[in-house]
């Protein structure tokens, strides 16, 4: 068994332990005491990868559909699922091989920038003890919100799947409409969106941050970051401010005008952070305008930060194409950041990684379209919102999950399943086909545009 696993190459490594969790997860929730009356296949199946893949949407109403044991095994999945990416890997190559190998390596390099600078092992200590720490503080906070609507106990099971399901980015809810309930309060609204933008920003930005806490006292706190972490951290800020501004702006006199100002203001910011890969809700977004909901699906599209827990193509390959973009039409030949020249390869990466992402979303929503939309009269927006909620690993919803085929429902678990190992996949790919050419060509030119 060794010898085999041995011979598997990263990919599918990976792929396979995935794929193990999701099936071993179906089959626990079949279990006729993990559910209040019982789950099809299709439906075990669909809810054991949205929280493998941290993703979060739903075909079983979480709260009322499963009991306490399927509550904890779906927080359970969550777990594995959010920390799998990040540790599976690692600790499969930590148990079985001594050395790390040239094509781990660079896969790693691709999600851990200091890979280089520290010990397997010391790595997957770090991610865990750093994943453990917050969720447990995350809970703690919860619940002080949840201890005055509920006995103590669930107040405890509330806490613990809730902070789980938020720095994990999942958006699972042990609540029938989410998190509506607490639209207005600040300490439950603080606390998840704590969790959910470290669980996004990457173990290497977490880090980073608590060691730049440690030597600020000698120097300027910014100055001490790498490159990609001052890429990760302004662009996070950027989105969310900007989303914040937007659906403000958008819905102001429209979804959210009953509220009062300050719950317009902590709704906006809520759903900014939240819908680019976390999923919880604190409104009905079915009652957003469509320029707000197809905002949400860039938002959703972008996602996390590479080496996170989060879905979506990160948000330094978005920065990285913006910022080429704007370098082109400065004339530059090289794109600079903090007078450093980002090289090809990483530029070339990331056009890829976004073309074939808007690929498959294209190719995604023509088959729903095909298979779904003559029984279930969804209009394409609807469709679209979906397919990039499941493909971003986010898990907002505007009803039409619920409303889909088994065959439509297979299909947006693949497309959870993609989404979730897709970058990662296609960077170990990239690894193993990498080569240095010897024959070069004479050049042609295209007439483009």
């Amino acid at each position: 068994m060794k010898n085999i696993i041995l011979q598997l190459s990263p990919i599918q490594k990976v792929l396979i332990s995935f794929i193990l969790l999701i099936v071993c997860g179906s089959i626990l929730l079949k279990i006729p005491g993990a559910t209040a009356s019982g789950i099809s296949f299709i439906d075990a199946l669909f809810t054991s990868t949205s929280a493998v893949c941290v993703t979060g949407l739903i075909v079983k109403d979480t709260a009322r559909d499963f009991t306490l044991f399927g509550k904890v095994i779906i927080a359970i999945l969550i777990q594995f699922g959010g920390l799998g990416i990040m540790t599976f890997s690692l600790a499969m190559v930590s148990m079985f091989q001594k050395s790390i190998s040239l094509k781990w390596r660079f896969a790693f390099e691709n999600l851990y920038s200091d890979i280089r600078k520290v010990p397997i092992r010391n790595l997957l200590g770090r991610i865990v003890i750093y994943t453990f720490f917050f969720e447990g503080i995350i809970s703690i906070g919860l619940f002080t919100v949840f201890i005055y609507d509920h006995h103590p106990l669930e107040a405890v099971g509330h806490a613990v799947f809730h902070s789980i399901s938020a720095f994990c980015n999942a958006g699972f809810s042990t609540f029938s409409n989410n998190l509506e309930n607490y639209r207005g309060n600040i300490a439950l609204n603080i606390f998840i969106m704590l969790a959910i933008i470290i669980g996004g920003l990457g173990f290497i930005v977490i880090h980073e941050i608590r060691r730049q806490f440690v030597r600020s006292l000698n120097r300027h706190f910014f100055s001490g970051f790498s490159h990609h972490a001052k890429l990760v951290l302004l662009t996070t800020l950027l989105l969310i401010v900007t989303g914040t501004a937007v659906i403000l702006l958008l819905e102001w006199n429209h979804a959210i005008s009953p509220f009062s100002f300050s719950d317009r203001a902590i709704v906006s910011l809520f759903q900014s952070v939240t819908c680019r890969t976390a999923g919880f809700n604190t409104v009905d977004i079915s009652r957003f305008r469509q320029s707000t909901q197809l905002f949400m699906i860039m938002l959703m599209f972008i996602g996390g930060s590479s080496g996170s827990i989060a879905g979506g193509v990160k948000t330094t390959t978005a920065a990285i194409i913006l910022l080429m973009i704007i370098s082109k039409f400065k004339g530059q030949n090289q794109l600079i950041l903090w007078k450093r020249a980002i090289d090809e390869d990483t530029i070339d990466r990331s056009m890829l990684l976004v073309l074939l992402s808007i690929i498959f979303i294209f190719v995604t929503v023509f088959l729903l379209l095909s298979i779904c939309t003559s029984d279930i009269m969804e209009p394409m927006l609807n469709i679209l919102f979906e397919t990039v909620s499941a493909f971003g690993t986010v898990g907002l919803s505007l009803g039409t999950t619920l409303k889909l085929s088994e065959a439509g429902k297979i299909l947006i678990c693949i497309v959870m399943f993609i989404g979730r190992l897709g970058p990662l996949t296609l960077m170990m790919a990239l690894a193993e086909k990498k080569h240095e050419t010897e024959i070069f060509y004479p050049e042609e030119h295209i007439m483009i545009g």
